[in-house]
């Protein structure tokens, strides 16, 4: 005989389906939080933005720049390439005359010897027709293309060609010039792993006879200062 009123059976009812609606019904209290933490878990990467949001700005870390000496600093965008070709020595010229620059030898080199222009990678002025000691980049060291000014297939090739403005057969070698030519041969040296024995005058290398660079080259003292900063 069921002596329960009909109401309380009722009122029993709407609260069990509520509970159930809830999530609390026979569950304990551990495995609800573990139920609505999975719910409520972000389905985005951190850092990703909301969803609907653009996505953040991915955090980029600066590089530093790669460290040039004074005198390539006004040229840094020119001198820095790709390393492309596996250069192996560097020959250093004297352009003969009192006077130059890298437009002017240029010239010359299409006009008189037929090339498509400067033969040289670089050219260093003597302050006259170009700055005392100021570094001019050729473009066949833009292009990383071979020189045309060793004489020789493997020199023009792999040998990176320094033309300093002058006549050091005659004249003194000028020391602004020099501070230059070893900035830029150490720099050299040591981006793509040349031995300061492969520091060499154009004379070495060129099977006809030539002065060039001339008797007051220091070739010598280059390579001891070439082999200094390479310690450093």
């Amino acid at each position: 005989m069921n002596l329960r009123p009909k109401p309380v059976r009722g009122a029993l009812l709407l609260a069990a389906v509520a509970c159930l609606g809830w999530g609390l019904s026979l569950e304990s209290p551990a495995s609800r939080t573990a139920a609505r933490a999975w719910v409520f878990t972000p389905a985005w990467e951190p850092g990703a933005g909301l969803p609907g949001e653009p996505p953040a700005v991915p955090r980029v870390t600066p590089v530093a720049p790669e460290p040039l000496p004074p005198c390539l600093e006004p040229v840094r965008t020119q001198v820095i390439r790709p390393r492309t070709r596996e250069w192996k020595s560097i020959i250093v010229h004297h352009s003969a005359g009192i006077r130059g620059n890298a437009e002017e030898i240029g010239r010359l080199h299409r006009e008189e010897r037929g090339w498509d222009g400067l033969g040289y990678h670089f050219v260093i002025g003597n302050g006259n027709g170009a700055p005392l000691g100021g570094v001019e980049v050729g473009y066949r060291w833009l292009d990383q293309s071979h020189g045309a000014h060793a004489g020789t297939e493997e020199h023009n090739q792999f040998g990176i060609g320094i033309c300093v403005v002058g006549n050091y057969e005659e004249a003194e070698f000028p020391e602004e010039a020099y501070v230059s030519l070893r900035e830029l041969t150490s720099w050299l040296a040591r981006r793509y792993a040349i031995s300061p024995d492969r520091i060499l005058p154009h004379s070495a290398v060129r099977p006809d006879p030539t002065a060039c660079p001339g008797r007051n080259f220091p070739l010598e003292r280059l390579r001891r200062d070439v082999e200094e900063d390479l310690r450093k």
